[in-house]
């Protein structure tokens, strides 16, 4: 490889799928962003504090005391989880063609797989004490959230795949 080709910029088939993966993720971020901001209002706290958790992951407990620039933290955080997990999903679909073919089964699949990941080991990483549970209702509606994250994903890869090979899209 020559110093020329090292620095060449992306070629334009890498951006598209860059920036088909970033929509998707930002699909799948706003979809957690309402479900989670609602969860946060009903259990009495307001947007900050549910963001200023997220980002309790970094800060610890100081996350507490940095007002909105904490709570942007967890929120620049959030997006770039939602974004790391449709790179996984279009990564993936590299191997599995279905997951762009079927983006409403696959889409589902893929958000109880995040369910799993996200209270069978992220929270319980982050807050042994409290993780793993069962909630009854509030359990139920996670995992609802948890699809529509998926199927968010799913759908917009799927379709802006479609789209990138000139296929009619639905």
């Amino acid at each position: 490889m020559t110093a020329a080709t090292a620095s060449a910029p992306p070629s334009s088939p890498t951006r598209a799928r860059l920036a088909r993966i970033v929509v998707a993720g930002l699909a799948g971020a706003a979809v957690d962003f309402a479900y989670a901001t609602t969860v946060g209002l009903i259990d009495g706290r307001g947007p900050v504090k549910v963001w200023q958790g997220v980002a309790s992951g970094w800060l610890g407990k100081a996350a507490r005391d940095g007002g909105l620039a904490s709570a942007g933290l967890g929120l620049v955080t959030h997006v770039g989880i939602a974004v790391c997990m449709a790179g996984a999903y279009a990564l993936a679909a590299t191997r599995l063609p279905i997951l762009y073919r079927r983006p409403l089964a696959m889409g589902a699949l893929y958000g109880l797989v995040l369910y799993v990941v996200m209270y069978r080991v992220v929270l319980p990483l982050r807050w042994p004490a409290v993780f793993p549970r069962w909630d009854s209702a509030k359990s139920l509606l996670d995992i609802v959230a948890h699809v529509g994250v998926g199927l968010a994903i799913a759908f917009v890869l799927s379709r802006r795949a479609a789209l990138a090979r000139g296929a009619p899209s639905a």
